[in-house]
């Protein structure tokens, strides 16, 4: 896989995840944590997950949907540039590649 095609499929990854668990509604994109329990919205309080420590809900919490819209439109701002790893690449380059492995599970 190319970094162009590595970048675009953990844009689309990011995308269908922030989706699966985005809120019936756009005013609800709020994540609280208390304790281990992670919920979601303003209005009323949807379950998230429950987690086994309070960092690991609080992360979750800080990691919600919007995060990932902002992510995945970062990765697809790649889009068009042409980067060979043969070549040196970037610093910020270098930075969406690594992350784009990480959300893909191949990174090494």
């Amino acid at each position: 896989m190319n970094p162009a095609d590595e970048l675009r499929t953990a844009a689309e990854k990011i995308r269908t995840l922030s989706k699966a668990i985005s809120a019936p509604d756009e005013r609800d994109q709020v994540f609280h944590a208390e304790g281990t329990d992670v919920t979601q919205g303003r209005t009323g309080l949807y379950d998230v997950a429950t987690t086994q420590t309070t960092e690991l809900a609080d992360y979750i919490a800080a990691m919600h949907p919007g995060v990932g819209t902002a992510l995945a439109a970062w990765l697809e701002s790649w889009t068009g540039i042409e980067m060979y790893e043969a070549h040196a690449l970037p610093e910020d380059a270098r930075h969406a590649l690594a992350v784009a492995r990480q959300i893909n599970g191949t990174a090494t």
